[in-house]
């Protein structure tokens, strides 16, 4: 297969180094995670300094925990997902990606560094090869050839935008991946590892359910910001008493992406830019066509 996606593969190099015979191995990691000290702060919010993320490394867990690493797997993958893009949505970006460790913190995201765009992504997070690496890269890749045509919205931007942007990876991670069940591709077999079992029944039927229900919970937040209403939504979070599903936001998203789906076509709605206005009247088109 002709490669095309361009990888920085950091993983690589620290496993070499933890892998090797050098007594010198924390000086060694000291000086790769130095060197790329802009990714580390980007890719772990600041979160880490070089020697905490170098004590990080250090430990035998982290090797562990990419013992299934295999950056041919994330070629071919990237490769795969670039070459289906093309055929639904055009003239779209080669995938650039950033592997580096997040201790667990994400899996992928999308982020810039020095103004450009990358999927940066974290193979020492759980369960990232198989089938889930296909569905994450699918869903990084959507958000990456959109925000390569559009800009990479502020990190922080209100639920109605957020319920477009993860609509849209969504619905076009369906599309890049066919083969794929929806329960697959919501990634929902992992919720009982992360602590957040689906209700009785399956993630997707309650959804499907009560989508009218997650609508309107959600039209009350379209403008929030605030860490408890992204986090109800669209993040691996429950508050108080809430017993819903995680991550219903991603649900509704799609939903409606899938309606302005039949409207327009793929490469138009791919540009489009969400406003509150236009999500409100979406989002009230979606629940009168139920």
């Amino acid at each position: 297969m002709t490669r095309y996606a361009r990888i920085d593969d950091y993983i690589t190099p620290i496993k070499a180094i933890l892998c090797g015979k050098s007594n010198q191995k924390a000086a060694e990691l000291r000086k790769l995670i130095y060197k790329s000290r802009k990714i580390l702060n980007r890719h772990s919010g600041k979160q880490y300094s070089v020697d905490q993320a170098v004590e990080k490394l250090l430990d035998p867990g982290w090797i562990k925990s990419v013992a299934r690493f295999n950056p041919d797997e994330w070629q071919n993958i990237a490769d795969r997902m670039y070459i289906r893009a093309r055929k639904i949505l055009g003239n779209v970006q080669k995938p650039e990606i950033i592997l580096y460790p997040s201790f667990q913190r994400f899996n992928g995201r999308v982020y810039e560094v020095d103004r450009t765009s990358y999927i940066a992504a974290s193979p020492d997070f759980p369960h990232t090869t198989g089938k889930n690496l296909q569905v994450l890269m699918a869903h990084e890749y959507a958000h990456f050839a959109r925000w390569r045509k559009t800009g990479i919205p502020s990190e922080n931007v209100p639920v109605f935008a957020y319920i477009f942007e993860e609509g849209w990876a969504t619905w076009m991670s369906i599309k890049l991946l066919p083969e794929y069940s929806l329960t697959q591709l919501f990634m929902s077999n992992l919720h009982k590892a992360i602590n957040m079992p689906d209700p009785e029944g399956g993630y997707l039927r309650w959804c499907k359910k009560h989508l009218k229900s997650i609508a309107s919970e959600a039209g009350k937040s379209l403008k929030a910001k605030d860490h408890k209403a992204l986090g109800r939504f669209f993040q691996c979070q429950r508050f108080g008493k809430d017993n819903t599903p995680i991550r219903t936001g991603y649900y509704l998203g799609y939903r409606m992406i899938k309606m302005l789906a039949g409207q327009m076509p793929a490469r138009k709605l791919m540009l489009e830019k969400p406003t509150f206005r236009k999500v409100s009247i979406w989002l009230d088109q979606l629940v009168n066509e139920v």
